[in-house]
Parts: C-alpha cells; sequence; structure tokens
C-alpha cells in the first residue's frame, strides 16, 4: 500500500491541472478567438491608371446634354403623349366624306393646299365653300357659310356656321379607284364632288352630286331656283335627266376654275 501513494497523487495532479485548463478556455472572452474563414479585409480596387474620374463626371449643376450623346444621323425620341400638329396635306390630293349634326352630307376634295366642299341634304338644303387646307387645317368659306376644322391622321372634324346656326362635322377620306373621269379631270383621285356644267347654269340649272363610297350618290338640282333631289349622274356620260332635259356635270377640281 505505501508504495501506492506517490502513483496516485500524480494522478489526483494530473486530473486537477486538466479541470483548470478547460475551466479557463471556457471563461476567455469570445472575441479572443479567431472566427472560421476570417482574414484581413480586402482593399476596393484602384481605377485604371489611364481613366480620369474627375474629367469622365458632370460638372455640378451642369448636367449632360443628351443631345451630345447622341449617335450621329439620329433624331431625338419622340413623346408619344405629345399633340399631334396634325396632317400635312397641302400637296396630295384626298378626298374627305363625312357628315353633319344636322343629318346632311360633306365632301371636301383638296389638291395642293385648295379646298372645294359641298354640302347637301339630298332634299333642300346645299352649299357649296372653297377655301385652304394647310398643315392640317380647314379653312372654306362659301355664301353666308363658314367651315373650319382639323386633319389628324384618317379623321377630319371640325364646325360649319351657316348664320346664326352651328353644326359639328366628322369626315373619313375616301379613296375610290381612278377611271376615266380621272384621266379627263387631270386629278389623281376619282372625284367626289360634281357639279352642272356652266352651260347648264346659263340654262337655269344648278345642283352638284357628291360620290358616296359605297357606289351610291346624294345630291340637288336646282332650276330656276327650285331645288329637287337630284338624279343620279350616269357615270359614262356624267350627265342625267331633269324635267326631260339632259344636264350634264364635271368634276370639281379645286384650283381649276
Amino acid at each position: 500500500m505505501k508504495r501506492q501513494t506517490p502513483l496516485l497523487t500524480l494522478l489526483a495532479g494530473a486530473v486537477t491541472a486538466a479541470v483548470l485548463f478547460t475551466m479557463s478556455a471556457q471563461a476567455s472572452p469570445p472575441g479572443t478567438q479567431p472566427a472560421a474563414g476570417s482574414g484581413p479585409p480586402v482593399a476596393a480596387p484602384a481605377p485604371p491608371a489611364d481613366i480620369d474620374v474627375e474629367a469622365d463626371a458632370p460638372a455640378e449643376g451642369d448636367p449632360a446634354d443628351p443631345d451630345a450623346r447622341r449617335p450621329a444621323g439620329t433624331s431625338p425620341p419622340t413623346d408619344p403623349d405629345a399633340p399631334s400638329a396634325g396632317t400635312e396635306v397641302a400637296s396630295v390630293e384626298q378626298n374627305w366624306i363625312g357628315e353633319l349634326e344636322n343629318g346632311a352630307t360633306i365632301a371636301i376634295t383638296v389638291r395642293d393646299g385648295r379646298a372645294e366642299a359641298y354640302v347637301c341634304d339630298g332634299r333642300s338644303m346645299e352649299l357649296w365653300l372653297s377655301g385652304t387646307v394647310q398643315d392640317g387645317k380647314i379653312e372654306l368659306t362659301g355664301k353666308d357659310a363658314k367651315l373650319t376644322g382639323v386633319i389628324r391622321g384618317d379623321n377630319a372634324s371640325g364646325e360649319m356656321v351657316v348664320g346664326v346656326r352651328r353644326w359639328r362635322f366628322t369626315a373619313r377620306p375616301d379613296d375610290t379607284g381612278v377611271d376615266e373621269a380621272v384621266v379627263k379631270s387631270g386629278s389623281g383621285t376619282a372625284p367626289a364632288i360634281y357639279r352642272v356644267t356652266d352651260e347648264a347654269r346659263r340654262a337655269g340649272f344648278d345642283g352638284g352630286w357628291i360620290m358616296l363610297p359605297d357606289s351610291t350618290q346624294i345630291g340637288i338640282v336646282t332650276r330656276n331656283g327650285k331645288p329637287i333631289t337630284a338624279p343620279p349622274l350616269d357615270p359614262a356620260f356624267n350627265s342625267t335627266m331633269v324635267d326631260g332635259l339632259t344636264i350634264t356635270a364635271e368634276p370639281v377640281i379645286p384650283g381649276a376654275r
């Protein structure tokens, strides 16, 4: 028994030392222990030596000019919400056919910025107007009448004033095919309006016809000031019969008179 005493003393000392070391490690502050994967901070890379950062940055209070950055030969972007200035129809040939609020039919024919219009209800109302259509603006006048409006895209709209009466109107382009009358008239589009000839007017007749897109006609003929519904024109001869008499008509071409 006496020989085992020193060995037991050594074992007890080793156990005590191990316990003290473990307790010391657990009592250490967490900040003293290195985190996994940690390392020295990485600095941001410096810009290349051939780039002048200050020179490329816009000056304060002086915004960069978008036109200067736009490639040569390109146009600035358009604003889809910007108001339309109207359709340029000053140098083209076009017919517009529509209606007034009172039910009358209106036809406007345009050539080289000049315009002629005929308004007719097929019974008793008819008006002849002339003027201009420039940069999408319609300005026509007639006997005690004035018609103004605008053309935007494929729609024309405005107002006609006759004395103290006012009517709104709308019209759309009419593109009918080329026919023999077009060749005779020298126009690039089929005529939309016809009027009796000067010879017929000297004989006491007057009147006109609007050629509608569905190939029907509407018009008025007056004899000595009395209006009647115009009989249809014969397309082969541009003529018709009124009270047993043959009268002829011709296309209305702006600027031809």
